[in-house]
């Protein structure tokens, strides 16, 4: 019987050991290398189609909010909308996206309300990219992150244009968006903005793409309240092809009158949790097939202006 020395057993456990670790950081970094290629190929371009990308965003657990909103349209001729831009720890990730779709100027900004997790990560977007023309309510609300998205706009030197009930504007050549809210005339509550998310979330704006017969619905964070306002005024004009989902999929919204007033075929949730069941289930119980980035990662649209849509996922979930 050979004897080893002791170091030999000792080297040999490490070697092991060592080969085992170096085997799982491969397999970790091709895992993470296949899903950058394949979140690539789903930031590609759609020439002739309007893309909507819904953006897959993160913040650290230390983060005030959740990481929110920020959705990329590109308008069948090549125009570049961003629709809010998330929480400011989630800009690089907006920044990447823009980059990787090759965006050298964002020809619309629109701002849905002034929520950290909807324009908090405006400031650095404004500091990497042209912006040409800023959408914006003229809602009042004196935070420093409102205050920030404010300044880059004086700084760069934006044109801004405030929208409000009744304004249409185009996106392109061939693409009419119409807005529904808020109201021209905003009523501020007593000792505002003390206890105001409710009330600053239902003053968002709420918007419908209409690119021949195809559509679209952006609403931000509205509440149950504001769309039952809206439905008892405007009842199927909101109808809409696809939808983002209302407060991220939370239950302060979606109400079934909603949901069965929208028609919605294809919704996306935009949200770092599944915040409700109730409404996921209730989305599916009307026909609507329901996508959250959280399952879903990014999530494309891309649609003709003859009612035709695809969906890509850059993750396959159990929810559509």
């Amino acid at each position: 019987m050979v004897c080893l020395p002791t170091t030999v057993p000792r080297f040999l456990h490490w070697w092991e050991t060592s080969m085992h670790k170096k085997r799982f950081l491969s397999l970790v970094l091709i895992v993470f290398i296949s899903l950058s290629l394949f979140a690539s190929q789903h930031l590609s371009r759609e020439p002739g189609k309007l893309a909507i990308y819904f953006l897959d965003l993160e913040v650290s657990p230390e983060a005030v909010d959740k990481s929110g909103d920020a959705t990329v349209l590109i308008s069948p001729e090549g125009k570049v909308m961003l629709l809010d831009s998330g929480h400011p720890e989630s800009s690089h990730l907006v920044i990447e996206a823009l980059k990787t779709l090759n965006v050298q100027a964002i020809d619309i900004f629109v701002a849905s309300h002034p929520h950290i997790d909807h324009i908090g990560g405006f400031p650095q977007v404004a500091a990497t990219f042209p912006i040409k023309q800023v959408y914006r309510s003229n809602l009042d609300y004196a935070t420093d992150v409102n205050q920030a998205a404010l300044q880059a706009i004086q700084q760069y030197n934006i044109p801004v244009a405030i929208l409000s009930e009744g304004d249409s504007f185009m996106f392109g050549d061939c693409i009419k968006v119409d807005v529904y809210n808020p109201p021209k005339d905003i009523t501020y509550p007593p000792n505002y903005p003390d206890n105001s998310t409710q009330f600053i979330n239902n003053q968002s704006i709420a918007m419908k793409l209409t690119y021949g017969q195809s559509t679209a619905w952006f609403s931000g964070d509205l509440y149950m309240v504001q769309e039952r306002a809206l439905i008892s005024k405007y009842g199927g004009q909101l109808q809409a092809d696809v939808a983002k989902v209302n407060h991220h999929g939370g239950d302060t919204s979606n109400s079934i009158r909603w949901i069965k007033n929208l028609n919605a075929k294809i919704v996306v949730a935009m949200h770092d949790q599944l915040d409700s069941m109730t409404v996921y289930t209730n989305y599916k119980r009307y026909g609507a097939e329901y996508h959250l980035t959280l399952n879903d990662g990014l999530v494309k649209v891309v649609m003709d202006d003859k009612k035709n849509y695809q969906v890509f996922d850059t993750k396959d979930s159990w929810m559509n």
